[in-house]
């Protein structure tokens, strides 16, 4: 009689377990993060959804926010946590963000224990360099002046903000679809590899926007334009990565640009935009 293909492999799978995993793990409970900002780096809005577990510098998994995070390794174990968030709004690119710091602690762990992690704090990394913050706050210069593109209005308002006491408000309507708008200062060298380039916007809108970057190259112009959100009716955040659309340009000179679009079914509509932050590191 033959015995089935499981019960033969069964013994030699128990033997191939890891120690650890023979022992009941211990819990850690991760509410989210909390990030703190300091002068010049605008709002501490974010949008983190997931963490990264590590313990003792071993991978233990991405979990959704809040998360339940099971540490099979017990006694004295130091714990790093990353944020992690989903890459131009898709659920099918989640990432560690490079740019918020992680948090470290040692524990001392027992099987079946929990312990509560809460909100731990975060910070940007000292190293991170703010090409701009856009919070279109009193007193501040305007960074998107320049028009690139269509007859849409562009004006600060105060009536719907995310934080602070302003917003960037775009207004289309029937006979002005289309707003572009570029950046009023240059950047250089952000397409030195490795690319790290990154864009947080938050946004409530009617219409969906584009972002990329345009400048000169061989004597002819360069739009470049990939990353971007459909309509929201309450405000969100979102996280571009521009390295793809900067490494396409070529562009050792560039601006940061954005294009809304009313869609053909609405005879009006507005794109309310704070807190946009141009974020990398120097090479």
């Amino acid at each position: 009689m033959r015995r089935p293909l499981l019960t033969l492999l069964l013994p030699l799978l128990l033997m191939a377990c890891p120690e650890d995993l023979e022992n009941e793990p211990a819990y850690l409970l991760v509410d989210g993060f909390e990030l703190v900002t300091a002068g010049g780096e605008g709002a501490g809005t974010e949008d983190i959804r997931e963490v990264w577990a590590f313990a003792d510098g071993e991978f233990m998994g991405v979990f959704p926010l809040p998360g339940r995070i099971p540490i099979f390794q017990l006694g004295e174990v130091t714990i790093r946590l990353e944020a992690g968030v989903h890459q131009d709004g898709r659920s099918v690119t989640p990432e560690i963000y490079p740019f918020y710091t992680a948090v470290e602690r040692t524990v001392t762990l027992m099987g079946g224990e929990q312990i509560e992690i809460g909100r731990p704090q975060i910070r940007y990394r000292d190293r991170t360099v703010f090409g701009f913050v856009e919070d279109f706050e009193s007193g501040e210069p305007q960074i998107f002046t320049d028009v690139a593109g269509g007859r849409g209005n562009w004006r600060v308002q105060s009536d719907v903000v995310r934080s602070g006491n302003a917003a960037g408000a775009i207004m289309l309507t029937d006979s002005n679809r289309l707003f572009e708008a570029a950046t009023n200062t240059t950047f250089r060298d952000l397409n030195a590899p490795p690319i790290n380039v990154w864009l947080e916007v938050d946004f409530l809108s009617e219409a969906p926007t584009l972002f990329g970057v345009l400048g000169t190259g061989g004597n002819a112009g360069v739009r470049v334009f990939d990353p971007g959100f459909v309509p929201r009716t309450s405000w969100t955040k979102i996280y571009f990565n521009l390295g793809p659309v900067i490494g396409s340009a070529g562009l050792g000179e560039l601006r940061i640009a954005l294009s809304s679009l009313l869609p053909d079914d609405l005879a009006g509509g507005t794109v309310y935009l704070d807190n946009l932050k141009l974020l990398y590191f120097t090479p």
